[in-house]
């Protein structure tokens, strides 16, 4: 079995490559040239050469065992550990509303999922777990990033935000995050006079017990709301309708379309983005056909 990170860690980048490109269609290899020198620097040492001669670089076996020049493995380069504890980094940046450093350091974990060896299925699936963690994070915050970056001049800009608010209600976020997200897209909404959905959003919030103060705010809110509850301006969401958002345009993918899928973080696309690079991961083509991610030995049994 062939595992892009052993190929890594044993000096062969090119065989490396291959091997993502299989696995997770990976076509743009730029964000992983940093993460290949550190597997390679990790799994090498250096032996001091004859005099005048420079040193030698050999790659020690993790498997010291097993003599045969078939089964050696190289040493691993990170621990599904190490990444669920940069994912707490992750989350804590958040929390802060450092969103770009955040997306750097979702999006770094992400990259290193393929890069893994893990020796388990409950480990395998913990770690396809922390990729849809990333995709959620990254996709969120990009899209945030993107709002808080608009024009806000006319209906048709404010309208827009709300959307963008909207649809980042609906990523999968922990609970501290998706009550910052509520509470900003239920008063957009509010301020937009489109106070049927601002209610929804309030509803939701309080659902998931934030602080007294915030609650007594969202109250507020919703007790306006219900006193008239209409949308005086028509927004292309519909929260009753399950969607999918494409991670390109931002735009809403109700079930039953035709949907587009990144082969390593399945970050959802319009059918018009086909066999372009993925604006999440940022390596793999969208809508390739792959073998899947190859990271537990017992996959190629």
């Amino acid at each position: 079995a062939v595992v892009s990170t052993q190929s890594t860690g044993g000096g062969s980048v090119d065989t490396a490559m291959r091997v993502l490109d299989e696995q997770i269609g990976a076509v743009d290899f730029n964000p992983y040239k940093s993460l290949f020198m550190e597997v390679m620097g990790r799994g090498a040492v250096c032996l001091p050469g004859l005099p005048c001669q420079p040193p030698m670089t050999a790659y020690p076996p993790r498997n010291l065992a097993d003599n045969s020049p078939k089964s050696t493995l190289p040493r691993k380069f990170q621990k599904l550990t190490d990444l669920v504890e940069q994912l707490q980094v992750g989350y804590q940046l958040t929390t802060q509303g450092k969103f770009t450093e955040a997306v750097v350091k979702f999006h770094s974990i992400l990259l290193a999922v393929p890069l893994l060896i893990v020796e388990s299925k409950e480990e395998l699936n913990e770690a396809q777990q922390l990729v849809g963690i990333c995709r959620e994070y990254v996709l969120g915050l990009q899209m945030e990033i993107t709002r808080k970056d608009l024009p806000r001049r006319t209906v048709d800009d404010q309208i827009r935000i709300c959307e963008l608010a909207a649809y980042f209600t609906h990523c999968n976020l922990q609970p501290v995050h998706l009550i910052l997200v509520l509470r900003s897209a239920a008063q957009l909404f509010y301020k937009l006079k489109n106070f049927k959905t601002a209610a929804s959003f309030a509803r939701r919030l309080l659902d998931l017990g934030p602080k007294q103060d915030l609650a007594t705010t969202m109250r507020k809110i919703l007790a306006v709301c219900e006193k008239n509850p209409v949308d005086e301006h028509k927004l292309q969401y519909d929260q009753h309708n399950p969607f999918v958002l494409c991670a390109r345009s931002y735009l809403p993918i109700y079930r039953g379309k035709a949907v587009e899928k990144c082969p390593l973080c399945t970050a959802s696309y319009l059918p018009e983005h086909k066999g372009t690079v993925c604006s999440v991961c940022k390596v793999s083509e969208v809508g390739r056909e792959t073998m899947g991610l190859r990271i537990f030995p017992g996959q190629f049994r």
